[in-house]
């Protein structure tokens, strides 16, 4: 008869060994999975980073907890001490300040002019496919994603090769665009939208200051800047520009090859700088730049090597107080929740607006639709959804 007994008897001893040889096993996978997680993060970093130019550190926040502070992402809320240790610090950056609707941050190890222009050259020269790639390219989905906290989307578009690519128009007839009303020469980009670099450019004047534009293939933007007083500007773009000669005394235009080649020249020279629906392609290869998933983050460090250091001063015009600044960037780019519509553009929201910002003070926003400017908080930043943009006009000094 078998009868149910309370404590049964031990295991064969012969298991022991078998148990313990899966537990050693066991805990070598662990650390080579961990070493092989830690390897791919560090190559990846090694993507997303500047060659070392100091002897950086990280700094220890006391006044803040960041576990206490949140922003929005396509995944929902996750805290800034989160994007801190799996985002900015892996790209470079720590955040300083938990402002909103973005974190203020700090680079661990500034690169120089000489290391931020040497190393876009560098990947200006590596190969490129003949046509911008339709998908991003096996192994990097981290670098352009930033490790999944970025949403990701489809629309493809070839700039470089397409008979129905963009190409440059108009600038042969600048003495034209300078008669346009504002309406009708925001309609030569984006109608109501690029009406707000105008704005922009009503209160923060430009009278006899020298500029350079990012990306440009109409000249409305130089038209809005020369109209509001700019003397002289230079815009580099990868396309020739055909410039009316009437106006070649006050404009040029320049590749940005040749003048990553001539930074020097041009280092601190510039007392504004303008770039809208731009710098959000640098790097995904449309209109065939170099693939690189930091080409929008290069741009910005480029700007702030190139422009004077940030000044303020108040003037009187027309019995109206007007200010007046040195240093500034009118930026203008889609804004929303963090993603990447390959390889069409970048939409920008508290974590990768938060890495474009370093460096420059943001201080003021303005809409296509008003004149005044008005705060972007963060319930208007995300309220288009995920893969939802607008684009505004941020005014930036460099600080």
């Amino acid at each position: 008869m078998i009868s149910n007994r309370v404590n049964p008897p031990p295991p064969c001893p012969r298991v022991f060994p078998i148990l313990i040889g899966l537990g050693i096993l066991l805990f070598i996978i662990t650390i080579i999975t961990n070493t092989k997680d830690s390897t791919y993060l560090e190559r990846v970093s090694s993507i997303l980073k500047y060659p070392i130019s100091s002897s950086g550190f990280s700094k220890q926040l006391s006044d803040y907890d960041l576990n206490e502070y949140s922003v929005k992402t396509h995944k929902g809320y996750v805290t800034m001490n989160e994007l801190n240790e799996k985002v900015f610090k892996l790209l470079g950056y720590e955040i300083e300040k938990p402002t909103l609707p973005v974190p203020t941050l700090r680079m661990i190890n500034e690169p120089t002019c000489d290391i931020i222009f040497s190393e876009w050259y560098r990947v200006s020269q590596e190969p490129q496919p003949v046509d911008p790639p339709k998908r991003i390219p096996s192994g990097d989905m981290d670098a352009f994603l930033l490790f999944g906290y970025v949403a990701s989307g489809s629309w493809y578009v070839n700039d470089k090769n397409s008979a129905k690519g963009q190409k440059p128009q108009l600038w042969d007839k600048v003495s034209e665009l300078m008669e346009y009303p504002k309406d009708k020469l925001a309609d030569l980009a984006y109608h109501i939208e690029s009406a707000s670099i105008f704005h922009a450019m009503d209160t923060y004047r430009l009278d006899n200051m020298t500029g350079v534009v990012i990306g440009s293939m109409k000249p409305w933007v130089e038209v809005m800047a020369l109209r509001h007083g700019a003397k002289n500007i230079l815009t580099v773009e990868y396309n020739k520009l055909n410039i009316e000669e009437k106006f070649k005394d006050r404009m040029s235009s320049i590749f940005p090859v040749d003048f990553a080649k001539n930074y020097k020249d041009y280092v601190e020279k510039f007392d504004f700088a303008v770039s809208f629906s731009s710098i959000e392609h640098s790097g995904l290869a449309r209109y065939g730049d170099p693939i690189d998933p930091i080409g929008d983050l290069r741009e910005m460090l480029k700007i702030k090597c190139i422009l004077k250091k940030g000044g303020k001063d108040s003037i009187l015009r027309n019995t109206e107080l007007i200010l007046c600044c040195l240093g500034l960037l009118f930026l203008g780019f889609p804004l929303g929740t963090d993603a990447l519509q390959y390889n069409a553009h970048r939409i920008y929201g508290p974590i990768r607006l938060a890495m474009m910002l370093y460096g420059f003070e943001w201080l003021d926003t303005f809409s296509g639709t008003d004149e005044k400017p008005f705060e972007l908080n963060s319930k208007l930043l995300h309220s288009k959804g995920i893969l939802g943009m607008t684009q505004h006009t941020l005014v930036l000094r460099k600080l």
